[in-house]
């Protein structure tokens, strides 16, 4: 997989780190976290939380991350998307933490 340019952008200012939150979806657990584990390791980010609730047939997943550019969280995002047992992710927010 294609993954974020090494190291990835550390996107900050004065008054904290800018914090991306992802939702992905996926078949179940195990692929979600195979999904994000891999990412994480990829990419270079921070993990800040992660949780995750079956919903049906499905497992949705939020994970909020730190130390990527908002494009490097797109890239992410897509990349987990890509994950064999994984339907969906994308960027939902991001705020700066201070």
């Amino acid at each position: 997989m294609s993954y974020l340019p090494s190291p990835p952008a550390f996107n900050s200012d004065a008054e904290g780190v800018t914090v991306h939150q992802l939702l992905l979806a996926a078949l179940d657990a195990p692929s979600a976290l195979d999904a994000v584990r891999q990412g994480l390791a990829d990419s270079g980010a921070e993990l800040c939380g992660l949780s995750m609730k079956p919903v049906g047939q499905i497992v949705e997943g939020s994970l909020r991350v730190r130390h990527l550019s908002d494009q490097a969280a797109r890239l992410l995002a897509r990349d987990l998307a890509a994950w064999p047992g994984v339907t969906s992710a994308s960027v939902e927010h991001q705020w700066v933490r201070p």
